[in-house]
């Protein structure tokens, strides 16, 4: 009987090259690069965004947030909680639309380093086509609006995200919209009507639609026009002169979008012939005291936004 040599290789050959192949195959795979995480998918996978998170899958925003080149300011766990949406379930009682408007508020509609900002105060669009301010001081800081950076240029598929410690208030008009949308704000709206003729430069500052020379109106509420005496009721706004009036609501307002976390103890200059405010800023409170105030103003409610800067509202009148 005759022996045919192999020609083929044998089944331990054959085995050593599958085993040869799959592990070659393994270590592809062990060297590929990972697929960079969307703006969402970061969202949703870090545990310091899970009202965020709440917010976004309640706006069904979540595909809007994966496309194109973005730019997401976004507020921690904590920065709800202080704004006082402290639960998801606080975000999910409110309307659809309002978290949407919120949520996009936080987006701009370009991927910015926070090498790319310029320093100093800058207004820029966001997705929900409101205006906010951003203001990066010379050690490189950056604010957006009242809210801090904490943490910039997180890096994603689609963009870069900016960690801030404050959620963001929509900004839904002028500044004059705002102070007549607010309740609290009606008298003070109804001397601005009565200054109109008389000084329409200062009506004109706080309505203007563009972003460009803001400025910033510590805006006494109802309660503090009855408490000064002057000016307490609708009838006796109306028959103030008007010049009169102007010139105590100039007093009010100063150059420029000052949100509270830029208030610095010391002197601001308004825009009544550059006649100074005293400011006492604390962990506490914000106090404004003008030349003949006894006693001086508080903050009550800070940082109410507007597309032409930013209202504050105090318990007193201010006098010159």
């Amino acid at each position: 009987m005759n022996n045919c040599a192999r020609t083929g290789p044998g089944p331990l050959a054959i085995i050593t090259l599958m085993l040869s192949m799959l592990l070659s195959s393994c270590q592809q795979n062990d060297t590929e690069v990972a697929v960079p995480k969307t703006i969402t998918d970061q969202i949703l996978e870090d545990g310091q965004f899970s009202l965020l998170r709440a917010a976004i899958q309640h706006a069904d925003v979540g595909d809007a947030l994966k496309a194109g080149n973005l730019t997401l300011f976004a507020p921690t766990d904590a920065a709800f909680q202080a704004s006082g949406l402290g639960s998801a379930s606080a975000i999910t009682a409110l309307p659809k639309e309002q978290v949407r408007s919120l949520v996009l508020y936080h987006a701009l509609y370009a991927s910015v380093a926070s090498s790319a900002l310029p320093q100093g105060l800058n207004s820029v669009e966001t997705a929900s086509r409101g205006v906010a301010f951003v203001n990066k001081t010379t050690t490189g800081t950056l604010f957006v609006n009242n809210a801090q950076v904490t943490q910039p240029d997180l890096p994603t598929a689609n963009g870069l995200i900016h960690v801030i410690d404050r959620v963001l208030t929509p900004s839904t008009g002028t500044i004059l919209a705002t102070i007549q949308a607010n309740p609290n704000l009606t008298l003070l709206s109804a001397a601005l009507r009565r200054v109109s003729q008389a000084n329409p430069t200062l009506l004109a500052a706080l309505n203007n639609s563009s972003s460009t020379n803001p400025v910033t109106i510590f805006a006494p509420t109802d309660a503090a026009f009855r408490a000064d005496g002057r000016f307490g009721t609708l009838a006796a706004i109306e028959t103030a002169n008007p010049q009169t009036l102007a010139n105590a609501l100039l007093y009010h307002v100063v150059s420029g979008v000052v949100f509270s976390n830029q208030l610095q103890t010391g002197t601001i200059n308004t825009l009544l012939n550059n006649t100074r405010l005293n400011l006492v800023v604390s962990t506490s409170q914000i106090t404004v005291r003008g030349t003949r105030n006894t006693t001086a103003a508080v903050v009550q409610t800070p940082n109410l936004p507007a597309t032409n800067g930013v209202v504050h509202t105090i318990d007193q009148v201010l006098l010159p």
